[in-house]
């Protein structure tokens, strides 16, 4: 299990969404740059079981099932597609690298995108990280 630590920004029906403190990890991530231009922390959405409010310091938790499936699709999809460029560059006289470069990028392209569609089916809170507890600071 994936866990996170942040604070509640906003409530919305049973979904909290939670602004993550910045783990070690943060600071070797390049997309860390790109989250500190769109407005800083990083903000998750997560479903609200254990009740928490606005301000309120809490534990999120996401399943290893979903970062599988949110790393392995677009990174399958990265690899089938390399390899069909080399596969394909053989037949159409093409160079293997550049035909690997080309269909591996839409492979992962497309992954991003099915991604995307899934979410927006229906079936998002199911991959959904998850409020554990709610932590309560010694005063």
């Amino acid at each position: 299990m994936i866990e996170d630590i942040g604070i509640v920004t906003k409530i919305e029906g049973d979904i909290a969404f939670i602004e993550v403190e910045r783990t070690s990890a943060c600071a070797k991530c390049t997309f860390r740059e790109v989250e500190e231009l769109a407005g800083g922390k990083p903000v998750f959405e997560a479903i609200n079981t254990a009740g928490a409010g606005i301000g309120d310091k809490v534990r999120i938790t996401t399943t290893l099932k979903t970062s599988a499936i949110v790393y392995g699709i677009p990174v399958m999809l990265l690899i089938i597609g390399a390899i069909m460029g080399v596969y394909l560059s053989g037949k159409m006289d093409k160079s293997p690298d550049t035909m690997a470069g080309i269909l591996g990028m839409a492979g992962l392209i497309i992954g991003i995108l099915m991604l995307l569609l899934f979410r927006k089916k229906g079936t998002k809170k199911e991959y959904m990280p998850v409020v554990a507890e709610i932590i309560r600071e010694n005063l």
